[in-house]
């Protein structure tokens, strides 16, 4: 009989369940503490990301890391992922994160996830963590970024901080830019810290409108609105996700 060893896990994380009567879905709400968490009675800044079955190692580790070094507040990481089996993954990453239709006419799956995280999941959070309620930031790539960048066009007080990273706008017809006109339309501020970010190597067509984007922004001259891009060289649409994670919490944190 061989021997058996323990395996590795995250020290002071957990996987908590929450259904949504919004989307239908269950999910798993991976959540980590930050260190001394139990001998502490204060509230920390929380940071929501997307797909935690890639990245809730990566970017727990680098939260912590950079928080040792004091680079970055103590967080509360709160990932937001799908219970079901993989297979559906990538179905599930459609309904909820994609928006169809206009701003003014909600409905699309990605204003139904939204609405999960704002009338269900940040309630629960702030009922179950000492979460601070003014200080919440996001993180999503590629579809991710896309629902990143829906969330803050259609209620950009749900996060104060936005890393959106390589959001896929599709080539010929980038909704994303029509919903930024029709915010516009109805507004005059954007109160956030936004960073948008993608690497040199991926589909022009990602890079392409992240700058229209960024000019979009640009001119409306929103007062509140902190507004970050970077193209980072020689990386892909994988190779540059920890950069997102680990230089791009330095910038909306400072």
């Amino acid at each position: 009989m061989s021997e058996q060893f323990a395996q590795v896990t995250i020290a002071n994380t957990e996987v908590r369940r929450l259904t949504s009567s919004h989307t239908g879905y269950e999910y798993n709400i991976y959540v980590a503490l930050p260190a001394g968490y139990a001998d502490t009675e204060i509230t920390y800044p929380t940071l929501y990301g997307l797909d935690p079955h890639l990245t809730f190692g990566l970017t727990t580790e680098i939260t912590r890391l950079l928080a040792f070094g004091e680079e970055l507040p103590q967080l509360i990481y709160i990932g937001i992922g799908f219970s079901g089996p993989d297979k559906d993954i990538e179905s599930y990453q459609m309904k909820n994160y994609v928006p169809t239709g206009h701003l003014d006419e909600p409905g699309s799956g990605a204003e139904d996830f939204l609405r999960f995280i704002r009338q269900d999941l940040i309630p629960f959070v702030g009922s179950e963590y000492r979460a601070d309620p003014a200080d919440r930031c996001f993180e999503g790539s590629s579809l991710g970024g896309i629902f990143g960048l829906y969330a803050l066009l259609r209620h950009p007080d749900t996060f104060q901080r936005y890393i959106i990273g390589s959001p896929w706008m599709d080539g010929d017809d980038p909704q994303i830019i029509k919903f930024e006109t029709e915010y516009a339309t109805n507004h005059s501020d954007l109160p956030a810290t936004v960073f948008i970010g993608a690497g040199s190597l991926e589909p022009d067509f990602i890079v392409n409108n992240i700058l229209k984007l960024e000019k979009a922004f640009e001119n409306r001259n929103y007062p509140n609105l902190q507004l970050h891009t970077h193209i980072f060289e020689g990386e892909t649409h994988l190779s540059v996700v920890p950069y997102n994670i680990s230089r791009v919490l330095k910038i909306v944190y400072e």
